[in-house]
């Protein structure tokens, strides 16, 4: 990442902070994420947003239909699901505010099985075009696409599909 990438991104993440910091610390409805809690998003605001940015053309949600992409990405990840552990909201918020900070390993895995590597996330950074309005759009759109699956148990085991 270039001096004046890293600069735009500290920027934009220090922006964010500082917005949602000065929200109220605790809420009944918000959703608490190491050291500050996220406003409400609009759900259907948020679909938009992914649509808009393209987000679709690289990953895919199960059961959630998205307009043709021109682009194709050589590998489209698949987001949310029924899972046993749902993302948090800090771990979305990370992933779009700094796609770079840790590559997925379901990503990675695609690579290693095509021979290729990976240093940096091909995701792009759009501190720059996203506002937060939209971030929180989005990241609440993203959150609601987890399925938490119950493990099931059996005298004290875990019994596997």
């Amino acid at each position: 990442m270039s001096i004046e990438n890293g600069l735009k991104l500290f920027r934009f993440v220090t922006l964010v902070a500082i917005i949602l910091m000065a929200l109220p610390a605790c809420t009944e409805n918000g959703k608490p994420v190491k050291g500050f809690v996220l406003p409400k998003g609009d759900i259907p605001q948020g679909e938009q947003v992914f649509v808009d940015f393209n987000c679709h053309s690289c990953h895919t949600i199960p059961g959630v239909d998205f307009p043709d992409v021109e682009f194709t990405a050589p590998f489209v990840l698949e987001i949310g699901g029924e899972v046993y552990r749902v993302k948090n909201y800090g771990e979305l918020l990370t992933a779009v505010v700094n796609p770079d900070h840790i590559i997925s390993p379901k990503y990675v895995n695609m690579l290693k099985k095509a021979e290729r590597d990976a240093i940096i996330s091909p995701m792009p950074y759009f501190g720059e075009e996203m506002t937060v309005a939209e971030l929180i759009d989005v990241i609440e759109f993203l959150h609601a696409q987890y399925t938490r699956l119950q493990p099931q148990y059996y005298r004290g085991y875990y019994l596997t599909k």
